[in-house]
C-alpha cells in the first residue's frame, strides 16, 4: 500500500463500530518468542459483525492480512509485516455451557473465562460454546475444575482456542479434533458453522476456507470426576515441566515430529542442544526449542531453524518439516531453493 491507499483504508476502517486501530504497531510483545518488527496497522476487534466488515474492506482493496492469536507458533519478520494485522479481543474469550452448579466461569454465570481420564463412554455429553480468543491452557483448567473430561492433555499447550483448531493442536496423542464438534468462521460475506467433520484435518494441521477467521468453537466433552480430572492435568503438567523448557521465551515446537520419531530427540543426536545464534539458543532442555535467551532476532531464530534441519538431514536422513507459521519472511533453505 501506498500512503494514500494506506490512509483510504484507514479512514474507512474507523467507520466500523466496534474495533480499535494502531498504525505500525510493534508485533514482538504480541507473540510468545518475542521477536520482529512492526505492523503497518493492527486492527483489534470486539465483534463478529465488526470482523466481516474489516474483512470486506481489506478484499475489496486486495489488502494482504492475517489473524493474530495468542503469538504462540509464530515468527514474524524483523523489517515487520506490510499488510493488517487482525486481533480478536476479549470480547472473544469467553466459555458457554459449563454445568453451572458445578463451575461459575461460564460467560452466563459473569465469568470470562475423545476420551479422557475419568470418563465414562456412558458418561453425560456436554456441549460447549467456546470464543475463539480464549487461552487453550486455561480452558482446559476451567473445564477440569468443573469435572468434564476430555482436554486434560491440552493444560500446557500455549496458545488461543482458535489457534490452536487452525493447527491442530495436541500433545500426547491428544490433538483438538478429539473434540472439536463444530467451528464458526467469519469471511468478508458471511458467518456461519462448520461441521468438524466437513474440514480437512491432518497432524497439527486443519484445512479452513480461505481468507476466514475462526471466532468460535463449539467442544463435546464428558462429565467426569472433577479430582480425577485435575489429577491427570498435574501429571501430564509435571511431564512437560520436565521435558521442556520453562519460564523463557519460545514459541514452542520448531519442528513437526517425523512418522515414528521425535524431532527433538533428532536433533539432540545430532548435537546441537545448546548452540547459540545471537540472542537465540536450542534449548538445552528440548532440543526442538527454540529460545530467545537475549536480544535475538527472528533472523538469528531463522539461522538456527536452518542449521538444525540440515544436521538431522546429514545425520539421521530425515528432513524436518516447520511447525512454526511465518509472516512477512521465508525459511532460509526456501529462498535457497528459490534462487537455484
Amino acid at each position: 500500500m501506498d500512503v494514500d491507499e494506506f490512509n483510504g483504508l484507514v479512514s474507512a476502517l474507523r467507520g466500523v463500530a466496534g474495533i480499535r486501530l494502531w498504525a505500525d504497531a510493534p508485533l514482538a510483545p504480541f507473540t510468545t518468542i518475542a521477536t520482529g518488527g512492526k505492523a503497518r496497522l493492527l486492527v483489534s476487534v470486539g465483534e463478529t459483525v465488526a470482523l466481516a466488515k474489516v474483512l470486506a474492506e481489506l478484499e475489496a482493496r486486495e489488502v494482504e492480512w492475517f489473524c493474530l492469536g495468542a503469538g504462540s507458533n509464530l515468527l514474524v519478520a524483523d523489517q515487520g509485516y506490510s499488510g493488517v494485522v487482525i486481533k480478536l479481543d476479549q470480547s472473544f474469550q469467553y466459555v458457554e455451557g459449563l454445568p453451572i452448579e458445578r463451575c461459575t466461569h461460564s460467560r452466563s454465570a459473569g465469568g470470562d473465562m475423545g476420551a479422557g481420564p475419568g470418563e465414562s463412554s456412558t458418561a453425560p455429553q456436554v456441549i460447549l460454546t467456546v470464543g475463539a480468543g480464549a487461552y487453550l491452557a486455561r480452558l482446559a483448567t476451567v473445564v477440569a475444575e468443573a469435572g468434564l473430561t476430555g482436554m486434560e492433555h491440552a493444560c500446557g499447550i500455549p496458545g488461543s482456542v482458535g489457534g490452536a483448531v487452525a493447527m491442530n493442536a495436541g500433545a500426547y496423542g491428544w490433538c483438538m479434533r478429539d473434540v472439536v464438534r463444530e467451528v464458526e468462521i467469519v469471511t468478508a460475506s458471511e458467518c456461519r458453522w462448520l461441521a468438524a467433520e466437513d474440514l480437512e484435518w491432518g497432524y497439527r494441521f486443519c484445512r479452513l476456507p480461505e481468507r476466514s477467521v475462526v471466532t468460535a468453537v463449539r467442544i463435546m466433552l464428558r462429565q467426569g470426576d472433577r479430582e480425577t480430572c485435575l489429577a491427570s492435568q498435574r501429571a501430564y503438567l509435571r511431564q512437560r515441566r520436565e521435558k521442556q523448557p520453562r519460564s523463557v521465551r519460545t514459541f514452542g515446537s520448531a519442528f513437526k515430529n517425523p512418522p515414528g520419531q521425535h524431532a527433538g530427540r533428532l536433533v539432540e543426536a545430532a548435537g546441537l542442544k545448546g548452540m547459540r545464534r545471537g540472542g537465540a539458543e536450542i534449548s538445552t532442555v528440548h532440543g526442538n526449542f527454540l529460545v530467545n535467551v537475549g536480544d535475538a532476532t527472528t533472523a538469528d531464530i531463522l539461522a538456527l531453524m536452518s542449521m538444525m534441519r540440515q544436521a538431522v538431514e546429514r545425520t539421521s536422513g530425515v528432513v524436518l518439516e516447520p511447525e512454526v507459521r511465518l509472516v512477512g519472511c521465508r525459511f532460509p533453505w526456501e529462498t535457497e531453493q528459490g534462487d537455484e
